[in-house]
C-alpha cells in the first residue's frame, strides 16, 4: 500500500470525528441485512448450546469465524469510507477467512504477553499484560483490516505509527471499545439472571454479535477519519463521505434508476445507464464500482475485463493502491493471464502489494512481466523484486538465485546488477549452511 500522501489539516476538519458518532455506530447493526445475519447466527449459537462438545464447540467456532468474516467486510468497507452495509451487488465475496486467522493469531500472542507478564509479576503483572492487550489490539485489528499481515501487526513500530498517528483518539477509542465490551457482558448476565427461558441463549449470542459488529464498524471509522494521516487511500473522500451523512441529503437520482432498473430485472438497461454517466462522471469511483460489479454479475466477461483495466489504471493514477490491488486479486483468480493497461503499473502494483504484505498478488501481477514486455525497463525490477520475495517470504531460494543470475546475465550494467551479486552471495552462503 502507497504511503506517500501528505496529510491536510482542512480535510479532517470535513469528517464528523467518530467520537461524535457513537449513536450511529449502535444504529449500524440494525440495517436489514446485518440484522438478518445477526438473528440468524444467534439462533444457531443458542442451539449449539445444547450440543454436548465437542460438537458445539466447534459449531461456536465455525460460527464465529463466518461472522469476523463479516465484520472484516463491514470493517474494510468502513474504512474506504462505505459506511452503508455490503449489499447483494457488494457481497459478492463472503469475506476472507484468512483475516480472521490473522486476528486469532494476534489474540493468541498478546495472550502470552499477558501470561508472561502475569508469570514475572503475578497479578500486578496480570492487570499490566491485560492493560497492554486492551490497548495494542484495536492497532493490530486496523493493520490487519487494511493491511492484511499479521507481521506487521505484531511490528512494534507499526503499532506504534496508528497510535502516535492518531493520537489521543486512540485512547478514547480502546475505552469505548472497553466499555462496548463491559456493556455487552453486563446486559449478558443480565439477561441470563433475569430470564428463566431457553430464549435467553441465542439472545445471549445476539447481543455477542451485535455489540461485536459495532466495535468493528467504530474502527473502520476511526481508521478512515485518520487514513490520510496513516498513509492511506480511501475509494470515498471525506467531502462525499461527509454529504452522503447529512440529514435531508438527496440522493443522486441515477442510483434510484439504477435501483429500478435492476429491481425490473432490466440488467442490459442499468449498465447502458452506468455506461452512459460514466462518460461525463469519469472521476466517480463509486460509479465505477457499480459497474464493474454490475458487469461481472450479469457475466459480461469481456466489457467487465476492459472496463477493469481501465478502473485499475485510473485508481493507480489517483493512487488508490488498496483498491487497485483488490480489484487486480478478484481478476487474477477470474482469469489467471489478465494483463494491466499500463504495463509501468506492475512494479508500482506488485511492490504497493508486498508493502501489505500480499505477496502471493505481487508474484501473480508480475508473472511472466518479462516474456510479455520484451525489452520493457521495468524487467531488472521485476526481477529483483520477484526474487526477493521468493526468498524471503516463501524460502524458495533456489528460485530466487536463477532469477538474480539471469538479472546479471541479461542486464549487466543495470543499477540493480551490483544489489543482485550481493544478494546472490547472500543466498549462497544460506545454501552452503543448509
Amino acid at each position: 500500500m502507497a504511503t506517500d500522501t501528505k496529510f491536510t489539516a482542512e480535510s479532517t476538519n470535513i469528517l464528523t470525528p467518530f467520537w461524535h458518532r457513537l449513536p450511529k455506530f449502535f444504529l449500524y447493526p440494525l440495517q436489514l441485512g446485518a440484522m438478518l445475519r445477526i438473528a440468524g447466527y444467534s439462533m444457531v449459537a443458542g442451539f449449539s448450546l445444547f450440543l454436548p462438545n465437542p460438537f458445539g464447540g466447534v459449531l461456536r467456532l465455525i460460527l464465529w469465524i463466518v461472522f469476523l468474516k463479516y465484520a472484516f467486510v463491514v470493517m474494510e468497507r468502513t474504512t474506504n469510507g462505505r459506511f452503508d452495509e455490503p449489499n447483494a451487488m457488494d457481497s459478492n465475496e463472503e469475506g476472507d477467512a484468512a483475516q480472521v486467522m490473522r486476528q486469532f493469531g494476534l489474540f493468541i500472542i498478546l495472550g502470552l504477553l499477558v501470561a508472561l507478564c502475569t508469570l514475572l509479576m503475578g497479578e500486578v503483572g496480570l492487570a499490566i499484560g491485560v492493560l497492554l492487550s486492551s490497548v495494542l489490539a484495536p492497532a493490530g485489528i486496523m493493520i490487519i483490516a487494511v493491511e492484511r499481515s499479521l507481521a506487521r501487526a505484531l511490528n512494534p513500530f507499526q503499532i506504534l505509527f496508528y497510535m502516535s498517528t492518531i493520537r489521543s483518539p486512540y485512547l478514547a477509542l480502546c475505552f469505548f471499545i472497553f466499555s462496548l465490551s463491559s456493556s455487552s457482558e453486563w446486559l449478558q448476565g443480565f439477561l441470563y439472571e433475569h430470564l428463566n427461558s431457553w430464549l435467553v441463549l441465542p439472545l445471549l449470542g445476539f447481543v455477542d454479535f451485535y455489540f461485536t459488529l459495532i466495535i468493528y464498524h467504530m474502527m473502520g471509522y476511526a481508521v478512515y477519519q485518520y487514513h490520510e494521516k496513516l498513509g492511506l487511500h480511501a475509494s470515498v473522500s471525506f467531502e462525499d463521505a461527509q454529504a452522503k451523512q447529512a440529514t435531508g441529503k438527496a440522493a443522486d437520482p441515477i442510483y434510484a434508476k439504477l435501483g429500478a432498473l435492476m429491481a425490473d430485472g432490466y440488467h442490459d438497461a442499468a449498465i447502458d445507464l452506468l455506461k452512459e454517466e460514466l462518460r461525463t462522471r469519469w472521476e466517480n469511483n463509486e460509479l465505477h464500482e457499480r459497474y464493474q460489479k454490475l458487469l461481472v454479475a450479469t457475466g459480461k466477461q469481456v466489457p467487465a475485463m476492459h472496463h477493469a483495466r481501465e478502473f485499475i489504471n485510473k485508481l493507480v493514477n489517483e493512487k488508490r493502491m488498496f483498491q487497485a490491488l483488490d480489484l487486480c486479486e478478484k481478476w487474477l483468480k477470474l482469469d489467471t493471464e489478465f494483463t494491466l493497461m499500463d504495463s509501468y503499473h506492475v512494479h508500482t502494483l506488485a511492490t504497493a502489494a508486498r508493502m501489505g504484505g500480499r505477496h502471493k498478488l505481487a508474484l501473480d501481477l508480475m508473472r511472466g512481466f518479462d516474456k510479455r514486455y520484451l525489452q520493457h525497463a521495468d524487467i531488472p525490477a521485476v526481477y529483483y523484486l520477484a526474487a526477493q520475495i521468493l526468498s524471503e517470504n516463501f524460502q524458495r531460494n533456489q528460485e530466487a538465485t536463477l532469477i538474480l543470475r539471469t538479472l546479471i546475465e541479461k542486464f549487466p550494467d543495470h543499477a540493480l546488477a551490483n544489489d543482485a551479486g550481493r544478494y546472490l552471495e547472500v543466498l549462497d552462503k544460506l545454501a552452503a549452511l543448509s
